[in-house]
């Protein structure tokens, strides 16, 4: 079974009051108190939301890792760990660290297995709190640079929700992916 994506922008979702996810990392900012949102979906809220890197890393300490809300209409989803080692730090990041040293969250490759647990979390979210709809961009794919097939757990706990809408503003091309539009719901 082929999965839906829907050609969406996360900021035109947000923006027309739907409920969007960030894929972010567990990282946490001790000093600022604040999350890493310098990638992706999660930066590019960042410019209309007001401190939503502090929003998240205040998230992150009071409900230790789990899905949930990060500001109204939009929740926090997680891809990747609070840190890594070497091995799995981003090939566009790699030029700053040394072998042996601890990578940060936001600089790491999204794990499949958080990607699953967030998954369940988002699916009781939706449940608990009765929402209808969900956008979520495809989760560790682009700039946790997962393939499809490593989020295989993630997406079959997804396949059967009509409450999550995965979506992603670039063509993805797999043969596990349909590519639609929004228009077509």
């Amino acid at each position: 079974m082929a999965f839906k994506i829907y050609r969406a922008d996360i900021v035109e979702l947000w923006k027309n009051n739907k409920t969007v996810c960030i894929t972010v990392s567990l990282e946490l900012k001790k000093k600022e108190i604040s999350g890493i949102v310098d990638r992706g979906n999660a930066l590019a809220l960042a410019s209309y939301v007001p401190k939503l890197a502090n929003k998240l890393g205040e998230f992150i300490i009071i409900n230790h890792g789990e899905v949930g809300f990060v500001d109204e209409r939009i929740i926090a989803f997680f891809t990747k760990p609070k840190e890594c080692k070497f091995e799995r730090c981003l090939p566009d990041e790699v030029h700053r660290y040394s072998w042996g040293q601890k990578i940060p969250g936001g600089h790491c490759m999204a794990e499949p297995s958080i990607v699953a647990r967030s998954a369940r979390q988002l699916l009781r979210l939706a449940i608990k709190e009765h929402m209808h709809e969900i956008y979520l961009p495809l989760p560790g794919v682009m700039n946790g640079r997962l393939d499809v097939e490593d989020i295989r757990e993630a997406l079959d706990v997804l396949k059967f929700s009509s409450k999550v809408r995965l979506i992603s503003n670039t063509e993805i091309t797999d043969e596990n992916i349909e590519m639609h539009d929004l228009s077509e719901l």
